[in-house]
Order: structure tokens, then sequence, then C-alpha cells
């Protein structure tokens, strides 16, 4: 089948709303009812409808599989994004970056956006980049920041709950205070600290589809 966006005649950028408004428009001009049966048209029209109606589905259903499975075989998230609206293309190009581990240059070009125009998808990358670099308490920031501004993307939510589901206290560093330590070693709270965050790094960078710490 061509390209079902080429068949809708809309942009990979168009907004659900504007994708069903082009599918009703063209379904009013196609569909067969339009045409009597003695109308040589009408079969034309009917594999117009046909290919219609399949382009249409064919758009819904990698939207849908993008927002439940943002991270396609465990360790690649769509490089379509789950942002809804029009998402620039340079948030493509990063996101294709970041699948191919190239962690440098995805950051330098999201470096590149003005902070103006730093939309909740950029905050939402960058925190992967973070956290591929070991910045988990920035990463969380970051990604704080792309939930409040998007707060109806299911990625950034879904995202959101990994970190949060990492390890059971990390949560508080943002939502509460932190539980208190009962052992000796604790009276600081870095070795605590330390260990909590090698942990959390690992449950989820194997979320990612990576394993920082084998034995864990």
């Amino acid at each position: 089948m061509k390209d079902p966006y080429e068949i809708l005649g809309v942009p990979k950028s168009a907004t659900d709303d504007e994708i069903k408004a082009a599918y009703r428009a063209l379904a009013r001009k196609y569909h067969p009812d339009n045409f009597e049966d003695t109308n040589p048209l009408k079969e034309l029209a009917t594999e117009k409808m046909q290919q219609i109606n399949e382009a249409y589905d064919e758009i819904m259903r990698m939207r849908q599989a993008s927002a439940k499975g943002n991270f396609d075989t465990g360790s690649h998230f769509s490089s379509q994004g789950g942002a809804h609206g029009n998402i620039p293309p340079i948030y493509m190009t990063i996101r294709e970056k970041i699948n191919k581990k190239r962690f440098g240059e995805a950051e330098n070009l999201l470096m590149s956006v003005a902070e103006s125009e730093r939309i909740a998808e950029w905050h939402f990358l960058y925190s992967i980049i973070l956290f591929k670099r070991g910045r988990v308490n920035d990463a969380m920031r970051e990604l704080e920041i792309a939930c409040m501004a998007d707060p109806s993307n299911t990625e950034y939510q879904q995202a959101k709950q990994m970190f949060n589901s990492g390890a059971s206290t990390y949560g508080s560093i943002y939502y509460g205070p932190e539980p208190e330590r009962d052992c000796a070693c604790c009276a600081s709270g870095d070795v605590c600290d330390t260990c909590m965050h090698l942990a959390l790094c690992d449950c989820i960078c194997e979320c990612f589809g990576g394993d920082l710490i084998p034995c864990l």
C-alpha cells in the first residue's frame, strides 16, 4: 500500500483531528453510495474508498502502537514520537540518533533549539540523554517538566512510571520527605544514596534495553 498519509492527503505531523477531517472529506466524495449502479465510476469509487479506509486504519493503528509500546523491542522507542499535535522534524531526527546510541549528536541538536522554543518533547528527549549519562536526578527533573507541559502524553507518563518504579524511595525525592534510615552506615546518607542510585540506574537501564550492572 502507498504511504497512508499520502492517500489521505495529510502530512505525518497532522493531528488526529486533522486526519479524521481529511478521512471524512474523502469518504463523502468517494463513497460508492454517491454513484448509481449503472455509473461506470462506481467501481472506481469503491476501490478508492477501500484505499481510504485502509489508509485511515493503518494510521490509527500506527499511532495507537506508538502510544502503547513506546520502546519497540525493549531497546528503542518510536521515531515518530508519542507527543500530540505538530512536532518539528528536528525531534524526529533526535529520536533516531538516540535509537542509534549517538547521544552526543542528539544532545548537540537539542542544544541548538532556542530556549523559547523548547517544548515538552525537548525536555522528554533531554531526560533520556541525561539518564544515559548517569544524571538520574536531572533526568527526572526534565521528565517532570515534559509531563507537566503535556500531561495527556502517554509516552511521557509511561516513562515517568519507569522512573518511579525503579526504586521504592526514589519518588520521595520529588513527592515527599525521605524515609527514615535505620542502618548506622546511613547516618550521612552517602552510602545508601549511592546504592539506591546504582540500583535505580540498573533497573531503568533494563527498561531501556540495557544492563548497567549485570549482577543485579
